[in-house]
């Protein structure tokens, strides 16, 4: 079991300046990483040619993302995906938010579920999740599988599948 604590990770500045990212977990061959970006002003995002984009708003209000001419709302706990090609530009109406980001090549599928769980609950792991922990005594942690994540909690659940 991999632990990452988010304030153990230096924040790096995007290159438009509207936001730091931290790389919270990275595939060896580079197919996907997991990351948290903290978007504080309006602007684009990076283009990722190629790859397909996950984002959950996990503090904060809403993000409002300007997708290829299309306005979307993104609400908190509510994954969002998008091309990594698209243009997308960013405003942040209600106030900075912090974004898990999940970036993967064409041959991984990526799916974040998120979950409530009970005092008494535990949530296994497997080899290709990580779950992100948005609310709890844990909050601001990414325990990566095989493992469990345990307790009254909000999780963000990636799964990193392999396709075909």
């Amino acid at each position: 079991m991999t632990v990452v604590r988010v304030d153990d990770v230096a924040p790096r500045p995007w290159a438009n300046g509207g936001g730091t990212t931290r790389e919270l977990l990275r595939a060896d061959d580079g197919s996907w990483r997991i990351s948290l970006a903290d978007v504080v002003s309006d602007g684009p995002f990076s283009v990722f040619a190629g790859r397909h984009r996950l984002l959950t708003v996990v503090e904060g209000a809403v993000l409002s993302l300007d997708v290829d001419g299309e306005t979307r709302v993104v609400e908190p706990l509510r994954p969002f995906a998008f091309a990594g090609d698209a243009g997308v530009v960013a405003s942040v109406p209600e106030g900075a938010v912090r974004v898990l980001n999940v970036i993967a090549d064409p041959g991984v599928l990526a799916h974040v579920t998120v979950l409530e769980l009970g005092r008494t609950s535990a949530l296994p792991l497997a080899a290709d999740q990580a779950a992100y922990v948005v609310t709890g005594a844990e909050r601001g942690t990414l325990v990566a599988g095989p493992g469990e994540v345990g307790g009254r909690c909000t999780v963000a659940v990636v799964t990193l599948e392999p396709v075909g």
